[in-house]
């Protein structure tokens, strides 16, 4: 009997009679007011809505925005931010210019000939520039090519959830850190995008293994997170989390931060992140790399598509070492997501004059990933003058598009 009284309910209800053209379906939400035919958003499509300038991801009454300025929740994030002590707006970004970049959809076909020749020649100068350097700090140059290319790589055998890949991961990479002696109450951890703080977590109770101590953890990431690794160290007053873009972190500011809570020892960064986009690592280097004192030690798991540019990527002197043309930089970036994107659909995909085939595609994005990331590991070395280098997460591989680099005393 319910159940037909609430069916019956149901079909009374009036709904809304604006055809969603995208969707190819009628809204068919409830009507805004009896007798209508539309529901309260689709009833008012003849008033004017707006962006709000403070958050673009909302629309806003035109002749209530003014009323709507004042109490937008973005401007009060905004100003709760610049009250944080570590915000300085745009520190780690040297340049902000705004280029008109060219897209790989829109090259004639010698340009786009031009690009797939030049990648392999630039990638076997980038890997003679990098097995020098090997040779000069002491680690192995043999079979470099193939390493850095990973040419006898395997896919993992099974499929995993994310959770659990990223539980792996992350025990690796802190396995790897302790390998190299990166593992130390006396340092302090620098979690870029830190997410949930999984890495911080796993570092944290690694040193609880090691001789049940507490270190310094700093974890900056922009973007609100549930069910946060950070209440498991609600013990350390040293587990500190800043909600902010890594562009505008100022870690200039830590030492004296931690001195007015009482820590008086000379501080040892260790800068950590994992698979974070190109330029947001890049990012990272900047914030690294500019302190009075240079980090002891670094653990960077790069990124599958690096989406990376001119105004952030630190090494372009290294571009024009290896040959690389001025106008092909920044679509030398953009194929390095060849690697990852799959195979070609052609219904998907805008056909060029010159098409190449998924394997070659996939082979040209895995070279330019290790252009990238070769230029990143001997800026760091020319800046730190320590040792950095590119290693595996492991011999099989957890994610065969990744590598880590790694700076050690």
């Amino acid at each position: 009997m319910n159940l037909e009284l609430n069916s019956q309910l149901m079909q009374q209800i009036e709904r809304c009679q604006f055809y969603n053209v995208k969707k190819n379906r009628p809204c068919n939400m409830e009507v805004y007011k009896t007798g209508g035919q539309y529901c309260v958003f689709h009833g008012q499509q003849d008033i004017d809505w707006i962006e709000c300038p403070l958050d673009p991801s909302h629309k806003v009454k035109k002749v209530k925005m003014d009323k709507h300025l004042k109490i937008c929740n973005k401007k009060k994030l905004d100003e709760e931010l610049k009250q944080n002590p570590f915000f300085k707006e745009k520190i780690n970004l040297e340049e902000d210019a705004q280029q008109k970049k060219m897209k790989l959809q829109t090259l004639s076909k010698e340009q786009f000939n031009e690009l797939i020749e030049m990648i392999p020649q630039a990638f076997q100068k980038a890997i003679a520039i990098y097995q020098e350097y090997l040779g000069k700090i002491g680690e192995q140059t043999e079979n470099c090519y193939s390493y850095i290319l990973d040419e006898n790589v395997e896919e993992a055998p099974q499929k995993i959830s994310d959770k659990e890949k990223d539980l792996q991961q992350v025990e690796l990479l802190t396995q790897i850190m302790d390998q190299y002696n990166l593992i130390n109450k006396d340092m302090a951890y620098i979690e870029y995008g830190a997410g949930k703080g999984r890495f911080s977590h796993q570092i944290a109770e690694k040193l609880k293994e090691k001789d049940n101590s507490m270190a310094i953890h700093v974890l900056i990431e922009r973007e609100p997170r549930k069910l946060k690794y950070d209440r498991f160290h609600r013990d350390n007053k040293y587990f500190i989390r800043c909600k902010m873009d890594i562009r505008d972190f100022n870690l200039k500011i830590l030492e004296q931060q931690l001195k007015e809570q009482g820590y008086d020892k000379e501080i040892q960064y260790v800068g950590v992140c994992k698979h974070m986009c190109g330029g947001a690592s890049d990012l990272t280097l900047t914030s690294l790399l500019t302190q009075e004192r240079f980090p002891v030690g670094m653990t960077i798991a790069t990124c599958c598509h690096h989406l990376c540019d001119k105004n952030t990527y630190k090494n372009l002197a290294f571009m024009n070492q290896i040959n690389v043309p001025e106008h092909l930089i920044e679509l030398l970036f953009q194929t390095s997501s060849w690697y990852v994107s799959g195979s070609i659909n052609q219904q998907k995909k805008v056909k060029t004059e010159n098409e190449i085939s998924s394997d070659q595609r996939k082979t040209l994005g895995k070279m330019a990933k290790r252009i990238i990331d070769i230029g990143r590991v001997l800026y760091i070395h020319q800046i730190t003058q320590l040792k950095v280098i590119l290693k595996k997460y492991c011999e099989q591989l957890l994610s065969p598009e990744n590598f880590i680099i790694l700076l050690y005393k």
